[in-house]
């Protein structure tokens, strides 16, 4: 196939939702590496962390036309929950900073992580089911407006789904980590639905956008992998929070780099 049908192919978006999303990454990297590495502006770094959520939710909506025709009003409304929550979970922190590592507040932001999570799951689970009935009644091109197979999106759910309901465990069992290593392989599952749909994201937002995500997650996952260790156990996250910072900041590139792959199709 063409460079130019694969382009014709390019679902169109606004570029600034993908920018927008972009900052939204970077506001949440540089609060997570802030409280990984430069504690005493804790409170800053809470907000960033609230903040970039936020702005990420915002450019969903900037594109929740196309979103809703495409995947259903279910699947929007709980993937902006899902956002929505993930950054609500640092508002008691930003309020009273003192409160990071206590059991409560620990528990708490595992329970709305969990939240986060699980929501994220039903989404992908509401696509199916969007996927499903949009096969039941074809488009006139015969064309399905989901790419994504029922095994790749069951896989992107089910990941989420241990994610979310090990992150609650994890948080009823107090300092008992041993979980984490199942949070990591809920992140591994995650990934192989990401990889095994590289094909058509490539077509989406590009190869290097792509490479970008893929590798971010893997980064986000090791450091689970490390907290399970007792030698790199820390009641204030601060080693985990660091590494995701990383991440974050890979998701921020990720964005930016779709962006401009958006760019260059239109003009094509």
């Amino acid at each position: 196939m063409s460079q130019q049908n694969h382009e014709a192919k390019v679902v169109p978006v606004h570029r600034a939702s993908l920018w927008l999303a972009a900052i939204g990454f970077l506001a949440l990297a540089i609060g997570a590496i802030g409280i990984g590495w430069f504690p005493n502006n804790d409170r800053l770094n809470f907000a960033l962390q609230a903040l970039g959520p936020a702005l990420i939710a915002v450019a969903l909506l900037m594109e929740w036309r196309t979103n809703v025709e495409r995947r259903g009003w279910a699947s929007f409304i709980l993937f902006l929950i899902a956002i929505l929550t993930f950054g609500a979970l640092w508002i008691p922190y930003v309020v009273d900073p003192t409160i990071l590592g206590t059991a409560s507040a620990t528990q708490l932001g595992f329970l709305m992580s969990g939240i986060a999570a699980i929501s994220a799951s039903l989404g992908t689970f509401a696509v199916m089911a969007r996927k499903e009935s949009q096969l039941n009644q074809p488009t006139n091109s015969g064309d399905p407006l989901i790419k994504a197979t029922f095994m790749q999106l069951l896989l992107f759910g089910v990941g989420m789904l241990i994610y979310g309901v090990d992150l609650i465990w994890v948080g009823e069992e107090e300092s008992n980590h041993a979980q984490f290593s199942l949070l990591a392989l809920a992140l591994l599952i995650v990934m192989v639905a990401v990889f095994s749909f590289r094909a058509h994201l490539s077509v989406q937002i590009g190869t290097p956008a792509v490479a970008f995500t893929i590798v971010a997650i893997a980064l986000y996952a090791s450091g689970f992998v490390l907290h399970s260790l007792p030698s790199f156990m820390n009641e204030e996250w601060r080693l985990l929070q660091g590494l995701q910072g990383i991440a974050y900041v890979l998701g921020a590139v990720a964005c930016a780099l779709a962006a401009i792959h958006k760019a260059s199709a239109s003009k094509a």
